[in-house]
């Protein structure tokens, strides 16, 4: 039983050493899903942390958070979009984004499409956040020239 646990103790600092490493490269700690550092499946061990966050040792998890893992990718997508259109917004005066537009990386036209689409489902909190930052509902609403592509 003990080997299985070394070996156990040697793989987590593995991935977590392989993790950090690509987080100094990339600057951020998601790598895709099929990621291999070196002979190291650095993305799915990524997915398995995840998946065992609540089996996880205080420890580990605090090691984790200190490289700033990413543990709902969902969530994390959301809040990066939302701080995009807060920064659009800021620029631009209003959150009428073309559709087309992106922010970096960030797809913002097409994030802002899809909150619209799936207003319904939003939280209340994010609805909420939205309508602070003015968020536009309808995408042929608020004048200015824009239209919907």
């Amino acid at each position: 039983m003990k080997p299985k646990s070394i070996s156990n103790k040697n793989r987590w600092e593995r991935g977590f050493t392989a993790l950090s490493k690509f987080r100094k490269r990339k600057r951020h700690c998601s790598p895709q899903r099929h990621h291999m550092a070196g002979q190291f499946r650095l993305g799915q061990w990524v997915i398995t942390q995840r998946y065992l966050k609540d089996d996880l040792s205080v420890e580990r998890k605090r090691r984790l958070d200190r490289i700033g893992f990413v543990w709902n990718c969902v969530e994390h997508r959301w809040e990066k979009s939302f701080a995009a259109l807060s920064k659009f917004k800021r620029r631009e005066g209003h959150c009428r984004v073309p559709i087309s537009h992106s922010e970096g990386k960030c797809r913002l036209g097409w994030w802002v499409s899809t909150q619209r689409q799936r207003r319904q489902k939003l939280s209340r909190e994010r609805k909420a956040r939205l309508n602070k930052i003015g968020f536009v509902w309808k995408a042929d609403m608020g004048g200015r020239g824009y239209r919907a592509h």
